[in-house]
């Protein structure tokens, strides 16, 4: 979704008419805003955030994912009144390793493009223009050459990079290379697509300083060094008691691949910490912290089954709304003279809103805490009329709960850094990140009190559209293999 979009697509807010239901009221001594002088600081954050790091690629299923949920449990788990279980997945884990390119000599390769076949192959490196699709007739039993598609922003790059590792598949190439137009330095390590399928061919990624060693029409030699095995992974579900049942649940995702993917983790810590400190009179919902599993292994996206879940029993009145998390604190990177630079500015990022309760708590949570060059949106896609709902995409897992009608926001950015952990810790900036979970906190806090029905807004006559046959959004995860014809 191209951050500029964000812009095009501001609606217009309408009012309803609500038959509201109220949760606990909260105690007039309760805060209305977090307070900031006892909320964890920016460096706290940030040191929080290289924890996460620092556990290297987290790949869904792999040792250093399980090390990092491991992690996570003992700290939620200590939480005063916080009770902890998790739901678990069957996957075929990839496990990345290096990759290899030798055309006249070792070509330093980038990454492995992840989930691309682990095997050793060899052939004519050809070089097939953007566009122009990847067909037997062109490539089979030859290296594909690529130059990384051109994006307003690298993970809008992902659709492009899926097709052309499904085609090369089916088409019998011997591999893929994708060659970015920064240097090798900058896209070490990148990853994306974060589909979870399993490819045909092995693929890497290259840059632009590597390319200059390729020579179309030689001999290449492509392989990737990685592990496919049956594995389990986990979502942890912390629930903090409130006075009511009724809950909220915010979500993020726990495997990831540097500082900015996935440091929702680090907000739902801070989130989680602070509202278990306030007293249960204090808290008019239950609060339900969700770390996903599953956002780089698709077939088990854990976002979508928790959406599922809460989609089933919302009707019961046990669910107020739904709150993601991700990519917090990014600063803004842009391509210039062939790198990607600093440009001084935060990234853009959007907070997504549903219903006008949830995007009043939003624009006003923004301002109360100065955070800049963010926009309060209804959806990233063009909407489509007599669809529940008309906008299905919320820029990432937010679109999860909000296509399965469940009241959502979700803060989200997307900036070039997203998949390039190589970048580490200046990709972030930490006090920027602590306004945006400060502003979380207070939007948490202004909607305590809002009756359920008011929170919901369109979406009841959403769920009774579709209930009555309405179309509804496209809730299929990824396959697990890549087809092979």
């Amino acid at each position: 979704m191209r951050p500029a979009r964000w812009l095009g697509f501001i609606a217009a807010v309408t009012t309803f008419a609500a038959q509201p239901t109220s949760p606990a009221a909260a105690s007039p001594d309760c805060p209305s805003t977090v307070d900031e002088r006892t909320f964890t600081s920016a460096a706290s954050l940030r040191e929080l955030n290289a924890t996460v790091a620092g556990f290297g690629v987290r790949s869904t299923g792999s040792p250093a994912h399980n090390r990092m949920i491991s992690w996570l449990d003992r700290r939620v788990s200590r939480l005063p009144g916080m009770s902890v279980r998790s739901e678990r997945f069957p996957i075929l884990r990839w496990q990345p390793g290096p990759g290899l390119l030798v055309a006249s000599g070792v070509v330093p390769v980038a990454s492995a493009i992840p989930y691309s076949a682990p095997s050793l192959r060899s052939g004519e490196l050809v070089q097939l223009p953007p566009g122009t699709p990847i067909t037997a007739a062109n490539a089979r039993g030859k290296v594909v050459l690529r130059s990384f598609p051109a994006v307003d922003r690298g993970y809008l790059a992902e659709p492009v990079l899926d097709r052309d590792m499904t085609d090369a598949g089916i088409a019998g190439a011997a591999g893929v290379v994708v060659a970015f137009p920064f240097p090798h330095d900058q896209v070490r390590g990148y990853w994306d697509p974060h589909t979870g399928t399993h490819y045909r061919v092995p693929g890497v990624f290259i840059g632009s300083d590597a390319a200059l060693k390729l020579q179309v029409g030689k001999r290449t030699t492509i392989g990737v060094l990685a592990g496919r095995a049956p594995a389990v992974t986990r979502s942890l579900i912390a629930t903090l008691p409130g006075q009511s049942p009724e809950r909220v649940v915010i979500d993020t995702n726990t495997d990831g691949v540097g500082w900015v993917q996935e440091n929702g983790t680090v907000a739902l810590l801070a989130l989680a910490e602070h509202f278990a400190r306030l007293p249960l009179r204090c808290r008019p919902r239950t609060l339900e912290f969700v770390f996903a599993t599953g956002h780089l292994h698709r077939p088990a996206e854990g976002s979508e089954f928790r959406a599922r879940a809460l989609d089933a029993e919302y009707d019961s009145g046990s669910v107020a709304f739904a709150f993601v998390l991700e990519h917090l604190g990014t600063r803004e990177f842009l391509p210039s003279e062939g790198s990607l630079r600093p440009t001084g500015a935060a990234e853009l990022s959007a907070w997504f809103a549903g219903s006008p309760a949830l995007a009043q708590a939003a624009s006003a949570a923004l301002t109360g805490r100065a955070v800049d060059r963010t926009f309060v949106l209804p959806g990233s896609d063009p909407p489509v009329p007599g669809r529940t709902p008309p906008q299905c995409s919320f820029g990432g897992i937010g679109t999860h709960f909000h296509s399965h009608l469940v009241p959502t926001m979700a803060m989200i950015s997307g900036p070039w850094t997203l998949w390039a952990p190589s970048f580490g810790a200046e990709a972030v900036d930490h006090e920027r990140m602590r306004r945006q979970v400060l502003a979380a906190g207070d939007a948490l806090l202004a909607l305590g009190p809002v009756p359920r029905d008011q929170i919901a807004g369109p979406y009841l006559d959403l769920r009774r559209a579709r209930a009555a046959g309405a179309p509804t959004c496209p809730h299929d995860l990824p396959p697990e293999w890549a087809p092979r014809k």
